[in-house]
């Protein structure tokens, strides 16, 4: 599934120093946290060093990677303080930042990463318009806040262009839509709105992530859902707006409406495997980690959209020579499918869907990316049937998941205030 800097890195967005936003952040782990450390490879002289969230950084993708390219490839898993604070504080520390459209207000004002000449993305044509256009297809919704499309282009100094040009700050990859995932047993019925994150029927029995910027985005979301406010823009909240959701939340939490705040994958796992939470706001992975315990769990498709976030792979401003060449190659591999089979496996979409296609059995990309019955049972990436035959994933196809975007994880201007009053929430 889940930004930060002083307020003259980032042209006037914020105001929360690095210093306190890698202390703020630290805690928190990234949605598909399933691996991380360093492919069990032959190091050789210059490898490329990845450094990215469990999304992407998973053994088995880097191993392939340097099987298949023929170079050693080495990947960090970190937590996402961990992660911000290296990429945007020691990038001679790797090549490859596999980063997220939602931290480029500080990331591309420091100069960290070089621009990407697109004349060397082999597919660079096939990419779809969700990042470029910020439209999937011609009648979806661009959705509010830090849209990837808002970030994307780049002039050949790193600095933003007015619209597209050839270079960009970093090429789409991994993408998805979150939102609840939920035990149908416990709740009793279908999960079609925000709104049931605050419904007295589940009260005791709620968990809601524990990362400000994404967490509020999800509590706005549900208080839109119930009709009780409507925010001018859930991406970038005046302080008004920030004070009206955080007191209702403090009111919520006094009565004891939630069961936990989760900061890592494996805890908003945990908490529905052990029958603590009915239903939470949750990461893709996590509902599949939670079905191959053996635990019903759906991911909702709510009737006000889906809160969206994009990855992508940049390139530290450090990298030259036969190792900048080897970025490329890196960036290239990923989109040419196999990777992008292996997080399709676990609910997410590349894109590239294409070369991903050639990549999966005819029943899984049916399932996957088309929203089709599953044809037969269906394995995450390691191998453990999470999908029965005849299942259908929620929301539909690709198209009609990105269709209706409500919001994109971001960093907002008041995002000072906003970690202040989010910790006011969880000590009241």
């Amino acid at each position: 599934m889940s930004k930060r800097g002083a307020k003259t890195e980032r042209g006037g967005k914020g105001g929360l120093s690095r210093r306190q936003f890698v202390g703020t952040g630290a805690g928190a782990v990234a949605a598909g946290a399933l691996a991380g450390g360093f492919p069990a490879i032959v190091q050789a002289a210059d490898p490329v060093r990845s450094i990215g969230l469990g999304v992407s950084v998973i053994n088995e993708i880097q191993g392939q990677a340097a099987k298949d390219l023929g170079f050693p490839v080495r990947g960090q898993a970190l937590g996402y303080g961990a992660m911000f604070g290296k990429m945007l504080n020691q990038n001679e520390q790797y090549e490859i930042a596999e980063g997220y459209f939602n931290d480029m207000d500080v990331f591309q004002p420091a100069k960290v990463w070089q621009p990407i000449d697109t004349k060397r993305i082999k597919e660079w044509d096939k990419v779809t318009n969700l990042c470029k256009t910020g439209k999937l297809t011609p009648d979806s919704r661009e959705g509010q806040g830090d849209a990837p499309f808002r970030h994307l282009w780049l002039d050949e100094n790193g600095d933003r262009a007015n619209g597209p040009s050839r270079y960009v700050s970093m090429v789409p990859g991994w993408h998805n839509a979150d939102s609840i995932g939920y035990n149908p047993e416990e709740t009793g019925r279908k999960i079609e709105s925000w709104a049931e994150l605050f419904s007295e029927d589940f009260k005791g029995r709620v968990a809601l992530l524990n990362i400000p910027q994404i967490g509020t985005m999800d509590a706005a979301l549900a208080v839109e859902g119930m009709g009780l406010f409507t925010f001018k823009d859930k991406g970038n909240m005046t302080r008004p707006e920030i004070d009206f959701l955080i007191d209702f939340l403090i009111t919520k939490k006094k009565e004891g409406h939630f069961r936990a705040f989760w900061e890592t994958f494996g805890q908003s796992v945990n908490l529905m495997v052990n029958g603590e939470v009915a239903l939470e706001s949750m990461w893709s992975p996590a509902v599949t980690a939670i079905k191959a315990e053996g635990v019903p769990c759906v991911y909702a498709f709510p009737k006000e959209g889906m809160r969206g976030w994009h990855g992508g792979l940049a390139i530290s401003a450090k990298a030259s020579g036969k190792t900048l060449d080897r970025c490329y190659d890196y960036i290239n591999w990923w989109l040419s499918g196999w990777a992008g089979a292996f997080v399709a496996r676990q609910g997410y979409y590349m894109s590239v869907p294409e070369n991903v296609k050639k990549h999966l059995e005819p029943a899984e990309w049916d399932f996957w990316y088309d929203g089709k019955p599953a044809a037969t049972e269906l394995p995450d990436p390691f191998g453990t049937i999470i999908v029965e035959k005849g299942e259908i994933r929620d929301g539909g196809s690709y198209w009609d998941r990105f269709k209706n975007i409500a919001v994109w994880n971001s960093l907002m201007d008041e995002n000072d205030y906003l970690v202040k009053r989010w910790t006011e929430f969880l000590s009241a």
